[in-house]
């Protein structure tokens, strides 16, 4: 596969995670803030980004609400256009430092020992996964701040946006397990 960047397996994997990305939302959409707590669209994008790469996390990150939106209706523009950077960043930055974070980790042979069940990558998925995080939520306010008085939106109705940064804690406490979980699941799949 020399001289080919996006190869076909990366390529289905990103078609079928944007589908995820779009798909997980309706069935959470069903409950009351089901969407607003557990943040489904967001588990497919960081999947992306730590299994596929920084490329697919921007693909599925950014079409993810912009797909869902233009087929469901779901996210309002008010939401959508911050969440397509947010969750962008969320992809591009967990595809960027999970294999800089696993370099600085090998080098230590002190820390990339095996401790019981914990494979090698945990940490780098746990730390690009949270370096993520951070870096997601501090794009998406930044964008609701910066988009707000362009579309007349009040100071308060900001506030209530920045509000919605709290319900959030439960899906990132839901993503900080299932996410490793699924990265490890796959990569075991990929390599039996």
């Amino acid at each position: 596969m020399t001289g080919r960047r996006f190869p076909t397996a990366s390529m289905t994997g990103t078609a079928l995670l944007l589908a995820m990305g779009v798909a997980l939302p309706l069935v959470f959409h069903m409950f009351p803030l089901g969407g607003r707590v557990f943040l489904p669209m967001h588990i497919p994008t960081f999947v992306a980004g730590l299994v596929l790469g920084p490329l697919a996390g921007l693909v599925v990150g950014a079409g993810s609400p912009l797909l869902s939106a233009l087929m469901t209706g779901r996210p309002s523009v008010f939401y959508m256009v911050p969440m397509v950077f947010e969750l962008a960043t969320y992809g591009v930055v967990a595809g960027l430092l999970r294999p800089r974070i696993e370099a600085v980790l090998a080098g230590s042979s002190r820390r990339s020992r095996v401790v019981g069940r914990v494979r090698r990558s945990t940490p780098g998925v746990l730390g690009s996964l949270l370096c993520a995080m951070v870096a997601g939520r501090a794009v998406w306010l930044a964008v609701v701040v910066w988009m707000a008085p362009l579309i007349g939106i009040e100071a308060r109705s900001v506030a209530v946006a920045l509000g919605a940064l709290g319900a959030g804690w439960v899906g990132a406490a839901i993503q900080l397990v299932l996410v490793p979980a699924i990265v490890r699941a796959i990569e075991r799949s990929r390599n039996p």
